[in-house]
């Protein structure tokens, strides 16, 4: 039931396996008060799924204010130790994505305890070694939403002029050019 303290969920489904959030699917979830800061996400927070595939999503402005589901776990970072943006690249990278399935529990979803993720030892770069890598992969992710979006809308652009053309000759309208 509606209430006036609604929040968008992100949810399994609305985590996309490149990597990022799909607003398009988060659900809505409604409480019977206002929700404390400590359970929305915020800027800078990285999410990630304890089923597979294990992948990281790195909150924004765009997704900030989110409450998440129960098979996510969040982690917040001493930003002057380990960037966010950083931390959302190593945590997808092969090597620790093998470490998570090797670190799962044995029931039939597989899933990751939140312990692993609080437990997590990681060699630590350069805060300014850590940036170029984090700018470099945040460039790789928007470069491959666009591509991903620009072929989405062709498809749709394709898709449209198929049809209206097959309407033309339908009518009788003939183009051979």
């Amino acid at each position: 039931m509606p209430t006036k303290y609604r929040y968008k969920l992100i949810n399994l489904r609305s985590i996309n396996q490149v990597g990022y959030i799909e607003t398009e699917n988060v659900d809505l979830y409604d409480a019977i008060e206002p929700l404390s800061s400590e359970y929305l996400t915020h800027t800078g927070d990285v999410v990630i799924r304890l089923t597979a595939p294990y992948t990281a999503v790195l909150i924004d402005d765009t997704t900030s204010g989110m409450v998440i589901s129960s098979n996510m776990v969040v982690i917040r970072t001493d930003a002057s130790r380990i960037l966010p943006e950083y931390l959302y690249w190593l945590l997808n990278t092969p090597k620790v994505k093998r470490q998570i399935y090797e670190n799962t529990s044995s029931n039939m979803l597989g899933a990751v305890k939140p312990r692993y993720f609080a437990d997590f030892e990681v060699s630590l770069l350069s805060i300014g070694n850590q940036k170029k890598i984090a700018e470099l992969n945040l460039l790789a992710h928007r470069e491959y939403q666009l591509l991903n979006k620009l072929a989405l809308e062709k498809e749709k652009y394709y898709f449209n002029m198929i049809n209206e053309i097959q309407k033309q000759m339908r009518r009788g309208i003939d183009h051979d050019d």
